[in-house]
């Protein structure tokens, strides 16, 4: 790619960047990162961009190492080059997040309505079909690349070539990219967008799904947790309640900070909510612990506030926590624990494995297991097995 090249490139992605609705400041960062880029090849007196001109530029101008962890600003430059790299390759860019306004082309907007609504008539809850939309607007990006402009063109050259074109992301991700893209295609050929079935022709890529074992904490980890915790002041109250939601009822972060007062019925002493990674209702027993540790924040500790939510911040304005505020609370109390060991989570989620092993430990059956920590199914609950292998041992001998 030439300079004139890149130059022109740097305008078609400029105008990407616009229409799919990026923000202002994301946009003039993506500028003067391009026109140091230009500067700097011209500079060095160099013809071509390529990948690795970009990295060189990185690592001189800006000392960036593809060994470190980069900073967010840096991060954000080789995304811009990885940018120039992906339309010289391919004709597209890959969406990497989930920006605001999904672009569908024209001539596919039909029958991407049409899919959509038949996945929210299956079941499928909003937040996964936003999941579904980037997915496809990667595959159309791509299509649009290849000057695909009817879904009756799309073609297993098509199929194959969008394999190469994601193979940056992972496994996993490339994996449920390639689903979706199945499940398009299949209500295409059935629908008569398409001529053919060509959902067959997607490949599965196959990767180690219960590649890791989850961290756990003992019972005794947990209380030395829940000991650090100052109850004596407004923002220890909240702490307190919100680490016992985790480690005793296994709630998730997203459902922990969501969680409102009509979501507990003191009478009945039970929690019910809407899981927002599921959209299943979740319906818990009310511990007296628990339960006590919520009313002492209400009564002593919540400031007053507007907000529905029953935990909030405790700076103006006083609306509700976030769930990235969730794992800095529990990261930090493990920390002050001293129960971090090298490769142990320390986020919620490790709260929730801990609630599993516990409850394995118990004897506990599965199913019941699995109901307690909002799982779909037993499938997904069956990870938590390969923390106590004598009880691993006894479910196959069961089974046998």
């Amino acid at each position: 790619m030439s300079k004139k090249d890149v130059r022109q490139t740097i305008r078609q992605l400029r105008e990407w960047l616009i229409t799919v609705g990026y923000s202002k400041g994301y946009i003039s960062h993506f500028n003067y990162t391009t026109y140091q880029l230009i500067k700097f090849m011209d500079f060095h007196g160099i013809a071509t961009f390529t990948i690795k001109i970009g990295l060189r530029f990185l690592k001189e101008k800006h000392q960036y190492d593809p060994k470190m962890k980069a900073t967010s600003t840096n991060a954000a430059r080789l995304r811009f080059l990885q940018m120039l790299s992906e339309y010289q390759l391919h004709g597209a860019v890959i969406p990497k997040a989930r920006v605001r306004t999904y672009v569908v082309p024209t001539t596919f907007q039909e029958a991407t309505t049409g899919f959509l609504a038949q996945r929210r008539f299956i079941g499928i809850i909003e937040r996964r079909i936003s999941v579904i939309q980037l997915y496809l607007e990667r595959f159309f990006n791509y299509l649009s690349g290849q000057n695909v402009t009817d879904i009756s063109q799309i073609s297993i050259v098509h199929i194959h070539g969008f394999l190469k074109f994601i193979v940056g992301f992972s496994k996993q991700t490339g994996n449920h990219t390639l689903r979706t893209v199945r499940q398009f295609l299949d209500f295409c050929g059935k629908n008569g967008y398409h001529p053919d079935n060509l959902s067959a022709h997607v490949p599965n890529i196959h990767y180690e799904k219960r590649a890791r074992i989850p961290s756990t904490y003992s019972r005794d980890d947990i209380m030395k947790l829940l000991e650090l915790v100052d109850r004596n002041n407004s923002i220890g109250k909240r702490n307190y309640a919100i680490l016992l939601l985790i480690s005793r009822l296994g709630l998730r972060s997203k459902d922990v900070v969501s969680l409102k007062f009509e979501n507990i019925y003191w009478v009945e002493n039970r929690i019910s909510l809407t899981q927002h990674k599921t959209g299943r209702t979740l319906t818990l027993p009310l511990l007296e612990d628990v339960g006590l540790a919520i009313i002492d924040y209400l009564k002593f500790g919540r400031p007053k506030s507007t907000c529905n939510n029953i935990f909030v911040r405790h700076r103006p304005p006083f609306d509700a926590f976030c769930p990235s505020a969730i794992y800095s609370l529990v990261s930090n109390y493990i920390g002050k624990a001293g129960l971090l060991t090298q490769g142990k989570k320390r986020g919620p989620h490790a709260l929730r494995h801990s609630l599993a092993s516990r409850l394995l430990e118990e004897n506990i059956p599965l199913p019941v297991i699995s109901e307690i920590l909002g799982h779909a199914d037993t499938n997904t609950t069956a990870v938590y097995l390969s923390i106590d292998i004598s009880k691993l041992r006894i479910c196959a001998l069961e089974v046998c």
